[in-house]
């Protein structure tokens, strides 16, 4: 099946939600476990739409199946940096659409000026730090026992890809 990655649109926030929500129930992978409402999506998307948030979603047969995003910093001094988020959809990991999402993602970034992308990943999310290494990010940090959750523990590593 064709899978299309395009900027993503207010009107995919019923969609945008339920693949979100189902990737955070996963509870592994994103620093929410519960998701997000569709009014909730909506705002965020809005974002996109007015170009404060560069953002790319995975459409196959009309569903999200994942999404990938930089938001740009506000605070003065740190405007030159964006945070990049990203998700898959169970199904769909392996295809290579997670390194076609953040492609899209950094050409983005990148023509809008930003000069360097900040990430955090789970130290046990190795196929997600395979992606972002083969992306050129190199890790810059650990916090050693970042989350804790259900009496788990994850190092959460940090992640940054400067553009030049």
């Amino acid at each position: 099946m064709d899978v299309l990655i395009r900027p993503s649109r207010i009107e995919d926030a019923p969609a945008f939600s339920e693949a979100v929500t189902r990737v955070a129930t996963e509870k592994r992978y994103l620093s929410t476990v519960e998701g997000y409402s569709v009014e909730q999506t909506r705002s965020y998307l809005q974002r996109a739409a007015e170009g404060t948030l560069y953002q790319f979603v995975a459409e196959a047969d009309g569903r999200v199946v994942g999404a990938c995003d930089i938001s740009p910093r506000q605070a003065v001094g740190f405007t030159h940096v964006g945070i990049l988020g990203m998700f898959v959809l169970p199904e769909w990991r392996g295809r290579g659409i997670g390194s076609r999402l953040l492609g899209a993602c950094l050409t983005a970034a990148r023509r809008a000026g930003l000069e360097r992308i900040e990430l955090e990943v789970y130290a046990d999310n190795e196929a997600a730090i395979r992606l972002y290494e083969a992306h050129g990010f190199v890790r810059e940090g650990c916090k050693r026992r970042g989350r804790k959750l259900e009496g788990h523990y994850q190092d959460v590593l940090l992640m940054a890809l400067v553009l030049s």
